[in-house]
């Protein structure tokens, strides 16, 4: 992607952090140290004794947590873009993200101490559900980074940020950590979605810009976080919100490339969920992730997976969170027995499925989830009828039209919804507002200006106060075992 081209701006406000650089480099604070006290414009003293002194070791040590990081972090340069990236191994491995590298074999590789190198990508292009790749270059004995335990992250925590913004190497920014959890999607046709999903994320009021991405995240020991990847801006440039792929989740994608050359995901068929606090306590368990739905005919469904069952282990894989079944479906190989260890109703259950191998065929035939890219088309119109039976009815040519085909969820797809409600989209008009704004087969609107789309009846209402020209927001989005995605969009009729 370009530098500056390339940023992919989504009417959703989410940009996606691509390789070009221009700092806000930033330290602790403009604090200079004096060995006497910090003194007013009439020279009388400001700060002195312990209180200075604490500012001076808050000053000194941002200013060693940069020098110990910064010969880790590397520029990357296509021919078509720039991005950061981080060393992962002595050995000449290095992290970046999917989109700083898509499209091209081999990269230059900018390092700290002066040297370039031509770097040979690894990445997964059939792989809409990470935004991780790596770059290897025949180099040993680099400066690798140290990763942290990303299940670890609080929200407060300090938060550093390195990278190249629009092209300014060894570039600094200091923050907190803002919120963990997030997830949501980024449309981008490079990939078989059409769309990549970012789940699990760390959010960070770090300055993150355009070549940021890449880059790492660190704790104030220094240590990975996660991997820089998007903003939510609607200029495509840093307004206090960015967001980082864990560093848990980086490595394990990592692994797989370096190991095997691609990605292979394992698919159980359900949408996992983060225990609410009422659950917890109402259930006495301390950790787990509950099922929200199950799609029938799935591995899951066959081994007798049920909504409202608590997944506890995943094989030997303990289970804290829905992101630890996320991680687990990069771990497990596909069409091998899989013991699956829940609580239903108070009760310890051990139940064995077969997961399959995720791939476009797989959530194709998964209705609510994720589609292959050749059903984003619209039904030709001999085989619209039933799709379209349920859809509002065709508008007159000065109203407002969203270009979709839609159902009314039934009860057991309930849980596809982020927001527990919405109406299910089936087919999508390549050339209308709906699939301009960002939605694909399987998602589920929920709100269209500040109405509630409830059922398909809802959106007709809704629908009837908007005329061709105008704008309002959208909200859409899906959850399954990739995790959720939740999107509040512009969209112009």
């Amino acid at each position: 992607m370009n530098a500056l081209k390339g940023i992919l701006r989504s009417q959703v406000g989410w940009a996606l952090v691509v390789g070009a650089v221009v700092g806000t480099a930033a330290t602790v604070g403009f604090l200079y140290s004096r060995t006497a006290a910090i003194a007013s414009p009439d020279g009388s003293a400001v700060l002195s004794g312990s209180a200075l002194s604490t500012l001076q070791a808050l000053d000194q040590a941002g200013t060693q947590l940069v020098e110990q990081v910064s010969p880790s972090v590397v520029l990357i340069r296509t021919r078509n873009s720039e991005g950061s990236g981080v060393i992962f191994r002595q050995d000449g491995y290095i992290i970046t993200n999917a989109h700083v590298v898509q499209g091209t074999q081999t990269v230059d590789v900018y390092f700290h101490d002066g040297k370039t190198s031509k770097g040979k990508v690894t990445v997964d292009n059939n792989d809409s559900f990470n935004d991780i790749a790596v770059v290897k270059v025949e180099r040993t004995g680099l400066p690798a980074a140290d990763f942290a335990d990303s299940t670890l992250v609080k929200p407060g925590q300090i938060a550093v940020a390195f990278g190249a913004p629009f092209g300014l190497q060894e570039s600094v920014s200091f923050g907190h950590v803002s919120a963990v959890g997030r997830s949501n999607f980024i449309p981008d046709r490079t990939v078989s979605l059409g769309s990549r999903v970012y789940n699990n994320m760390i959010q960070t009021d770090a300055a993150i810009n355009p070549g940021n991405s890449g880059g790492p995240l660190l704790n104030y020991k220094g240590q990975v976080i996660g991997i820089n990847s998007a903003i939510n801006s609607m200029t495509g440039y840093n307004t206090g919100v960015g967001f980082a792929i864990p560093s848990n989740t980086a490595k394990l994608v990592a692994g797989e490339l370096i190991k095997d050359g691609r990605i292979t995901r394992s698919y159980l068929g359900l949408t996992p969920e983060d225990l609410k606090p009422y659950e917890v306590e109402e259930m006495k368990i301390s950790s787990g992730s509950i099922v929200r739905s199950v799609s029938p005919g799935s591995p899951a469904d066959k081994a007798g997976i049920k909504v409202d069952d608590v997944i506890v282990k995943l094989g030997q894989q303990n289970v804290r969170s829905h992101q630890d079944v996320w991680n687990a479906m990069l771990q497990i190989d596909p069409k091998k027995a899989l013991s699956v260890e829940v609580i239903r109703d108070g009760q310890r259950k051990t139940l064995t499925a077969y997961p399959e191998e995720r791939t476009p065929e797989v959530d194709a035939r998964n209705q609510g989830l994720a589609r292959a890219p050749e059903q984003l088309m619209p039904p030709m119109p001999d085989e619209q009828e039933d799709v379209w039976k349920d859809a509002p009815p065709a508008a007159e040519s000065s109203a407002a039209r969203l270009g979709v085909g839609a159902r009314n969820l039934k009860p057991q797809e309930k849980g596809l919804a982020p927001a527990g409600f919405g109406v299910l989209v089936e087919s999508v008009d390549r050339n209308s507002p709906a699939y301009r704004a960002g939605v694909r087969v399987g998602h589920v609107i929920t709100q269209l200006g500040d109405k509630k789309v409830t059922s398909l009846e809802t959106l007709q209402q809704a629908l009837k106060g908007y005329s061709v020209g105008d704008s309002t927001t959208l909200s859409f989005g899906r959850v399954d075992d990739t995790g959720r995605m939740q999107v509040s969009t512009t969209i112009r009729f």
